[in-house]
């Protein structure tokens, strides 16, 4: 991960823009910009200030596995890129799926602290929200409070596996009426 990808995910989950968020750090615009497209690597201690700026923190985690926060990024970049695959999109929502399908427990619960940034598209927002629900309410560990932000539920259902049967949708999609089969979680 790079100190542009932490900054735009956190800037975006924050909901700061980024003259904002600059004023926050007390740098420029033009800096944090650069930093953020990737223009200056910045060092850590001045990424640790910009990130804390928009109340989060740095951490490191045992785990290769990525953040759901990670996932909605990906997401949102291959939305706005020239491609706008779905395809792909959907592809990294199955990446969240097996990522917290392995990860150990506590670690599962680490990597869904975060609130991702918004997708770019409510649909995403709202399917990323119900893998999240999905995989730790199957084991009883404590769900986010932004999995149950209002802008994490569609209002109209989004049929994501066409010719569904009765008891195909796990509750936690349900409820997010994002209409999805279990088995499409599954890693092909």
């Amino acid at each position: 991960m790079t100190a542009a990808r932490v900054l735009s995910e956190v800037r975006r989950a924050s909901g700061l823009s980024q003259r904002a968020l600059a004023s926050r750090a007390k740098i420029t615009q033009p800096a944090l910009a650069a930093i953020e497209t990737a223009e200056h690597d910045t060092r850590g201690s001045t990424l640790e200030r910009v990130v804390a700026a928009a109340g989060y923190r740095l951490f490191a985690l045992p785990t290769t596995a990525h953040a759901a926060a990670d996932w909605a990024e990906e997401i949102y970049q291959e939305l706005r890129s020239a491609r706008r695959s779905e395809a792909v999109a959907f592809r990294a929502l199955i990446g969240l799926s097996d990522d917290l399908s392995s990860a150990a427990r506590d670690l599962r619960v680490a990597l869904c602290v975060a609130p991702p940034p918004p997708c770019g598209d409510t649909r995403f927002d709202a399917a990323v929200a119900a893998v999240v629900e999905y995989h730790l309410e199957r084991d009883g560990l404590p769900i986010p409070a932004w999995v149950n932000d209002a802008t994490r539920s569609l209002p109209e259902p989004w049929v994501a596996t066409p010719g569904l049967e009765d008891g195909e949708v796990p509750p936690a999609f349900a409820r997010h009426g994002v209409l999805l089969a279990a088995s499409e979680l599954a890693s092909v």
